[in-house]
């Protein structure tokens, strides 16, 4: 089958934060290594310029700490349209808001991948996502953001939000 290019072109991918530890296994224990049970905790954000930024992070293992890898990797993914492209608004939202996440998260996943393939325990793959469960749920963290920035700007109280955490801040 002959492929089409894409709207889309990659631009860039490049990683702004690893962290990796070893958490060895009780003695005697070795074999109990299960890195499906790893709690995995994604965040992302898009930015959209003169060309589209996708940040995206992974906290794998951070707060139970099982014993395997532990691990949390950030980067940012930049994208643009290719020139003479002819793309209705709908279209190009939900290249926008869909496919540069997903992009984003492949390489971020092949990072993870090659990062850990000469670690200890074998190499770490991040299993399949339900991307619109993703997306959605970021969606209305968002909207509850902006509804709890709006009650306490209300109050006259100046409030930032952080989007990965999602915790307000008030000054």
């Amino acid at each position: 089958m002959k492929a089409n290019a894409s709207p889309l072109s990659i631009l860039d991918f490049a990683i702004t934060k690893m962290d990796f530890n070893i958490l060895p296994p009780p003695k005697g224990n070795e074999a109990d290594i299960d890195m499906g049970n790893y709690e995995i905790d994604i965040d992302f954000g898009i930015q959209i310029k003169d060309f589209i930024q996708v940040y995206i992070s992974a906290k794998i293992n951070t707060e139970e700490q099982l014993p395997g890898y532990r691990l949390f990797a950030e980067a940012g993914c930049f994208f643009k349209f290719n020139d003479g492209v002819k793309l209705s608004d709908q279209q190009k939202a939900e290249i926008e808001g869909y496919s540069t996440v997903y992009i984003a998260l492949n390489s971020l996943r092949g990072l993870i991948s090659s990062f850990t393939a000469n670690a200890p325990f074998g190499r770490y793959i991040l299993p399949s996502i339900d991307l619109n469960d993703l997306i959605a749920k970021k969606r209305d963290s968002l909207i509850a953001d902006k509804k709890s920035n709006k009650t306490v700007a209300s109050k006259n109280k100046k409030v930032t939000v952080k989007e990965s955490s999602r915790k307000a801040k008030t000054n």
